[in-house]
């Protein structure tokens, strides 16, 4: 067991093996634990970091700092004390949902990331949804400012990074009930710019929410839809949802809206690959107009992986998994990863 003190609270974290380093994220039914298998197969390879991100597992509790933006601070603290420049990263459920939201505030710490059972929602309209724009390095360098992605999209005003960080901070306040002072990483003066989408940023229509509800019917008959209770998995992880702050459940979901979600992903510019249960019970398998709407202008760098008779946790059901998780770190090229059941774009 290790653990290091960030912001005055404990986070804990178990490491295995030795190479390049790759961080292992919790869905919100569990912690580090169900990652065990993941560990033990990678670290022959790599060098592997589980996490208990707050109010999860043996972390702290701090209801002022659950909020999904806390939450992604938390990692590049983490990072940061552990000396980690960079690190591809895995992410279930939950932890799928940080890992999005960190890539697109510090895209250069994450070179590739896969995940896993992601909240994955259909908002409507994603055939006619204009794209967000592109994704734009904010950089003091005007000269050396590049377009990352989307070559159709409009020019964007390269902000200073300073102050671009202390308007989405204050947009992303704005947009929840206020817990606390905007969070900032343990020093400021280390962060890095973020990737900015300037259309993403600006769009006004309702949030689409249905995360809220998925998690309001409770921590633990999700869980009972996912395994039998005479099942030995379903033993192991209700024993950590005792560990759960409800408010750490809360308040990462409060903000949630599901077209932003599939902006985020089809805009972040790292090699992804997504895998999805098609017999998930709590987030179902995103239909066809998902998958198009994400795989448009990037089909070779963005890979959905679809397993057929999974539910919600593939590293606990699917052997295929561990293969598929170490196809991932070792390929450099995710195009060609040789995957039985890759889902392929649809052309209209």
């Amino acid at each position: 067991m290790s653990a290091i003190t960030i912001g005055g609270d404990l986070i804990h974290y178990e490491v295995l093996g030795r190479g390049r380093p790759v961080i292992l994220l919790h869905d919100w039914l569990g912690s580090w634990r169900y990652w065990t298998p993941t560990l033990q197969s990678l670290a022959t390879k790599y060098r592997v970091y589980a996490l208990d991100l707050r109010g999860f597992g043996d972390s702290s509790r701090n209801p002022q700092k659950y909020a999904l933006d806390h939450q992604v601070h938390l990692l590049f603290d983490f990072m940061r004390e552990l000396g980690l420049p960079k690190a591809a990263f895995i992410g279930h459920g939950l932890g799928a949902l940080v890992t999005s939201e960190f890539a697109r505030l510090y895209g250069d710490k994450v070179p590739r990331m896969l995940l896993i059972s992601a909240p994955l929602f259909d908002p409507g309209g994603l055939d006619k949804r204009i794209p967000a724009g592109r994704a734009v390095p904010l950089t003091d360098n005007r000269a050396a400012a590049t377009p990352v992605e989307a070559p159709k999209a409009p020019e964007t005003t390269i902000m200073n990074a300073g102050t671009a960080m202390r308007a989405a901070l204050q947009e992303a306040a704005r947009a929840r009930s206020p817990i606390s002072e905007p969070p900032q990483p343990t020093d400021p003066t280390l962060a890095k710019p973020e990737i900015v989408f300037p259309e993403l940023n600006a769009r006004k229509e309702a949030a689409h929410n249905p995360l809220q509800e998925t998690m309001g019917s409770g921590l633990e008959n999700l869980l009972a839809r996912c395994f039998k209770r005479t099942d030995s998995e379903f033993e192991k992880l209700r024993a950590d949802l005792a560990k759960i702050d409800a408010a750490a459940v809360r308040q990462s979901v409060s903000d949630f809206d599901a077209g932003r979600m599939l902006d985020r992903l089809r805009l972040l510019p790292m090699p992804m690959v997504i895998v999805h249960g098609t017999d998930d019970p709590v987030f179902q398998q995103p239909d066809e107009n998902v998958w198009n709407y994400l795989t448009k202008d990037r089909e070779d760098t963005l890979v959905p992986v679809p397993l057929p008779g999974v539910r919600h946790f593939p590293m606990l059901e699917a052997e295929v998994f561990q293969r598929l998780a170490n196809e991932f770190l070792d390929i450099a090229d995710i195009s060609k990863m040789e995957v039985k059941e890759r889902w392929k774009r649809r052309t209209r």
